[in-house]
């Protein structure tokens, strides 16, 4: 389903919308057995929190929940017996102007792209993870311009993954044309608001040095975390709530780069098949900075050290899924670093 020219990135296995089950089937819908889905949800990238539930592993959603997420109309007509979806009206209930021109809509720039890519490491590039690709997304980042370029399915894939990977708030989302072009675009989503005042406050009250403040900062999203595997929290919770949440590692991980970017100090998020931590520029260099262990530490001993080298983490569990991706993302934030 297309939603107004949007890449809504939203995993639903299923929808129930309701209907009236007799017979065999009946009998079968009695077996059925639901509880709370605790998978993760994003949307272009962000993490969101929505009521699913697990059936036979499957995760099954609200279609009215899918509605105030991706921004469409939805309905029940009790005359025809049927859900009606409209996606020129909001869900609540704005009208949406007509898309005229994907020109139109989304502002894209026709100037030749400014060659970023010559000031990065030239080792990152390739036939997916392209200079193109490289220089659009770091024009967007740097002059807030959108510049539509041919992509192959290959690189719009990847550079879904490097746009979800070097930052939280704001965010960056990449729009794909019917002809295979793409562009980006800036995002600051008004739903983050709220935390973003109070990150900046908390922020603008840190002295001392940045590695001071890093350490500031990661001590703030532990006392607002309690680990559980199980459970996810986003920053717009963390940051606007006033009880301690339950989260896994990749609530450690957005929580730590939301205020990181806050404070423009550069972040990106760093995951194996089982475990998810970031990667910060700082001192001239990048760390890794694992908040999920950072977190067991300083509960245990009252202080932790926060900064680690590559080499310090070691096992299956920090056995990146993407280091390519990793390295690609860590030179649009910082141009040159990885060399």
């Amino acid at each position: 389903m297309k939603f107004r020219g949007k890449n809504i990135a939203l995993v639903a296995a299923g929808i129930v919308i309701g209907s009236t089950v007799t017979g065999p089937a009946a009998s079968a819908a009695a077996e059925l057995l639901a509880q709370r889905s605790t998978m993760p949800f994003f949307v272009n990238g962000m993490p969101v929190e929505v009521e699913a539930y697990l059936i036979h592993d499957n995760n099954y959603l609200k279609l009215r929940d899918i509605a105030a997420l991706a921004d469409f109309g939805v309905t029940w007509s009790a005359e025809s017996g049927s859900v009606l979806i409209d996606t020129m009206v909001g869900y609540d209930g704005t009208y949406k102007a007509p898309v005229k021109t994907e020109k139109q809509t989304q502002q894209t720039e026709t100037a030749t792209l400014t060659a970023y890519h010559e000031q990065a490491n030239v080792q990152v590039f390739d036939s997916i993870y392209t200079a193109d690709a490289y220089d659009a997304l770091r024009e967007c980042m740097a002059e807030e311009k959108s510049t539509e370029i041919p992509m192959s399915d290959d690189t719009r894939a990847a550079m879904q993954g490097v746009c979800a990977a070097i930052g939280t708030y704001p965010s960056y989302e990449q729009i794909t044309a019917a002809d295979g072009k793409a562009h980006f675009q800036r995002k600051q989503s008004s739903a983050y608001a709220d935390a973003a005042e109070y990150g900046r406050q908390f922020i603008d009250g840190l002295s001392g040095s940045e590695s001071d403040k890093l350490y500031a900062i990661a001590c703030l999203v532990c006392d607002r975390l309690t680990y559980d595997a199980n459970s996810t929290a986003t920053p717009r919770v963390l940051f606007t709530s006033d009880s301690v949440k339950k989260g896994n590692c990749m609530s450690y991980a957005h929580g730590f780069q939301f205020l990181c970017d806050l404070a423009d100090i550069p972040c990106v998020l760093v995951h194996s098949d089982i475990h998810q931590w970031n990667e910060v520029y700082t001192g001239g260099r990048w760390y890794c900075v694992d908040l999920t262990s950072f977190d067991i530490c300083y509960t245990d001993t009252g202080s932790a050290r926060l900064l680690a080298d590559h080499s310090e983490l070691q096992g299956d569990i920090y056995a990146q899924s993407e280091p390519q991706l990793t390295r690609y993302a860590k030179e649009m934030l910082v141009p040159g670093s990885t060399k």
